[in-house]
């Protein structure tokens, strides 16, 4: 007698799982939010950001990024793993914007949107200076470039208070 190897299953079942799972790959990907190239190449920059903020409770959060402009003018958005837009913060020299879902908050200060995007007062304008390889200093800060070359930086603040940790990996 020969062994059972399990149930045969019919060729228009297999087929049938097979176009069920093609078709969620579909969605998902149909989810994705398409984005138009950036206007200027040299001025962008993508990846992933994980932020440590040694805050009561502590936080972490980590997340896919794509920041183009510079800090007189520009975007940053946030992305979910599939790519949707989770947060949108475009800033001009008049004004600023930040949307997170159907919610949109506007102000004249770049720098207060991005504090209740991030828990924390983060150096926007600095930021571009050290993804562009440059160690420009800010009070309370301190940037690690020494991988830059491999598309990684560190920058930590250790006043005020609370401590903060910014980890940026670039794709490449």
């Amino acid at each position: 007698m020969k062994a059972s190897q399990g149930p045969v299953k019919h060729p228009v079942k297999r087929l049938a799982g097979l176009g069920a799972g093609l078709w969620l790959l579909s969605v998902l990907a149909g989810c994705a939010t398409q984005r138009p190239p950036p206007v200027n190449p040299a001025s962008f920059w993508s990846g992933r950001l994980a932020l440590q903020l040694q805050s009561l409770p502590p936080q972490n959060w980590s997340t896919s990024f794509e920041l183009q402009g510079s800090a007189a003018q520009g975007e940053l958005l946030l992305l979910s793993p599939i790519g949707t837009t989770l947060a949108r913060l475009s800033w001009t020299p008049q004004s600023a914007q930040l949307e997170q879902g159907q919610d949109k908050t506007e102000s004249t200060s770049l720098q207060s949107l991005s504090q209740r995007l991030t828990g924390t007062n983060l150096p926007i304008a600095a930021l571009f200076d050290w993804l562009a390889g440059q160690a420009t200093a800010v009070p309370g800060w301190h940037v690690d470039l020494s991988a830059h070359p491999q598309g990684r930086l560190t920058a930590q603040r250790q006043a005020p208070a609370p401590q903060a940790v910014l980890r940026i990996v670039l794709d490449r």
